[in-house]
């Protein structure tokens, strides 16, 4: 099967933008979904704006963008999450007055047809830059506002001239049908450093999975991206997949690589009632000012 979008030839993509920034600036945050699992928080507030701590899941995920040197970002939003215009604005300053602002953009996902589609709804915008893709229903939990391992994505992306870096999470691996999983180009005894990628299986059963590193919802993409997008097929969910996408990039001599997070990292998905309670509560120990009361009232009602 293939998608409803015009082919075009992305070697002839790739060839035509050799001469690319040298530093990613751009980054595209994908916030369409339903959030179909957080209902009914999620028939009034988008989960993208639901709280984690003192702030809301996209105000971690700006402030790593930020932090990672990224000036401007694309929200793609569906008609029903007008909210997060409205909090976000024009501009991002976050809490560190001394960091340049991130310039807001918008643009209205008009259906979900998949990871894949909402991406190519930033093409005009991207202007033919690599850019960031960051999931606006994950936090990156590091040092650093959790922009450690997009600065490793970023250095990487351009020591490689790489077509996709992807960051990747280690797990259990009885969980990795859930996932996109990573088929390392060379296996490694311990995956602590960035490295080259052969290819990426969707939801895999667990014993056909190629590893146990699955994608951890961030990326830094080639502009041949669109183009590949357009020449991969449509899955069976009738969805265009981002991860299927890269792979057909990929597949055009251009480097897929990854880098791992690593020791005190760690992805925090809000995409349920468990992770979001889980994260919440995690994030609200950490509260400089009320973190110890937090903690009594977590340690009163184990105790029960």
């Amino acid at each position: 099967m293939t998608n409803r979008y015009e082919k075009t030839t992305i070697a002839q993509h790739i060839e035509q933008s050799i001469s690319l920034p040298s530093t990613i600036r751009k980054a595209v945050i994908p916030a369409a979904g339903f959030g179909t699992r957080l209902q009914p928080f999620t028939t009034f507030l988008p989960k993208e704006l639901l709280p984690i701590g003192r702030k809301p899941v996209l105000g971690y995920v700006l402030d790593e963008l930020q932090h990672a040197g990224i000036e401007e970002a694309l929200f793609i939003v569906s008609e029903r999450k007008p909210q997060i215009r409205g909090f976000f604005g024009e501009e991002y300053r976050g809490e560190n007055s001394e960091l340049p602002p991130v310039r807001c953009s918008y643009v209205t996902q008009t259906q979900q047809s998949g990871s894949g589609d909402a991406v190519l709804f930033a093409e005009e915008w991207v202007s033919g830059e690599p850019f960031v893709v960051a999931f606006g229903d994950s936090i990156i939990d590091a040092p650093q506002e959790g922009s450690a391992p997009l600065k490793r994505v970023l250095s990487t992306f351009d020591q490689q001239s790489a077509g996709a870096v992807i960051v990747v999470e280690q797990i259990a691996r009885e969980k990795v049908f859930r996932y996109g999983v990573v088929a390392p180009l060379e296996p490694q005894a311990a995956y602590t450093q960035p490295f080259a990628l052969r290819t990426i299986v969707e939801k895999p059963s667990v014993e056909e999975a190629p590893s146990n590193l699955v994608i951890a919802a961030r990326f830094a993409l080639h502009p041949a991206i669109f183009t590949a997008i357009r020449a991969t097929a449509i899955d069976k969910r009738n969805e265009l997949n981002l991860p299927d996408a890269i792979c057909t990039l990929c597949g055009e001599s251009l480097p897929l690589w990854a880098v791992p997070l690593i020791e005190n990292e760690a992805r925090r998905d809000i995409g349920n009632f468990e992770t979001y309670f889980a994260n919440f509560v995690r994030f609200a120990l950490r509260d400089p000012e009320h973190g110890a009361t937090v903690r009594k009232v977590f340690e009163s009602e184990a105790d029960r």
